[in-house]
């Protein structure tokens, strides 16, 4: 299921980009497909090493930068700013998963701030901060990378799933806001991915997506102008949030973390 503004989708060519958390994982392979097309890529997360290592493999652009940092980030966008004067698209991808146990694990205070503040907070904030810049585009355009598990809670994680379940409800109250400005805000819904993040997670009711796969489906999406994109197992999952939520939580309870 997708849901569509118009016939016209963004055009995937000779844009500025900026990826954050574009150094690992989903991003990386974001950033892979896209400079290919010809775009300029820009990725930013708060690992230098590993940015300059996803530049090199890429030919991306990296700016090393913490995005729940107010600071860091005007400086992310003052660069993109002096380098090339507009931005064309945002993609909101940094994030992280925890899975802890709420009341036992003595690190659960932190582990709440920590995964708002990334998965919640920054790509909101720096969505706000980075309108000026995005309307210097001919087609600009905000893409928030959310999950399937925004319709359903996870057990095992007491705080993501909520997380995505918030940008869920944004990114539909922002793009009926920023319409009128020309600003297109668009949702990929992933399912579980293969991915270093992913990889404390193991159940045989969900089968994990293959990074180039999901991309792949993302920018085909974005050229179409789908601005809720359901991938992969992320269809059934919403589906079944709707005709049996109660069958689909105790799934995801059997779900095993190592």
């Amino acid at each position: 299921m997708t849901l569509s503004l118009g016939e016209t989708g963004l055009d995937l060519t000779s844009k500025i980009i900026l990826v954050t958390g574009g150094g690992s994982g989903i991003g990386l392979e974001l950033t892979r497909q896209l400079v290919a097309l010809g775009n300029t890529v820009i990725v930013c997360g708060r690992d230098a090493e590993k940015l300059a290592e996803a530049a090199r493999l890429t030919g991306a652009q990296a700016i090393a930068g913490n995005v729940t940092v107010a600071d860091d980030q005007e400086r992310i966008l003052s660069d993109i700013q002096a380098q090339h004067g507009r931005l064309d698209l945002l993609i909101n991808n940094a994030g992280i998963f925890l899975a802890y146990d709420f009341k036992n694990d003595p690190d659960t205070l932190q582990k709440i701030e920590r995964e708002i503040a990334i998965n919640a907070t920054a790509p909101l904030t720096l969505t706000r901060r980075a309108l000026p810049l995005l309307e210097k585009s001919a087609q600009p355009g905000v893409l928030f990378i959310g999950s399937g598990v925004a319709f359903v809670a996870s057990p095992g994680t007491p705080i993501y799933s909520g997380t995505k379940a918030l940008i869920h409800h944004c990114a539909q109250t922002l793009r009926h806001q920023l319409q009128p400005h020309g600003i297109t805000v668009l949702e990929a819904m992933p399912p579980v991915v293969d991915t270093d993040m992913a990889s404390v997670l193991k159940s045989d009711n969900f089968k994990k997506m293959k990074p180039a796969d999901l991309v792949r489906d993302i920018l085909e999406g974005l050229r179409r102008n789908q601005t809720e994109m359901l991938l992969g197992q992320s269809r059934q999952i919403k589906w079944m949030s709707r005709i049996a939520p109660a069958f689909l939580f105790r799934q995801f309870a059997k779900t095993e973390f190592h």
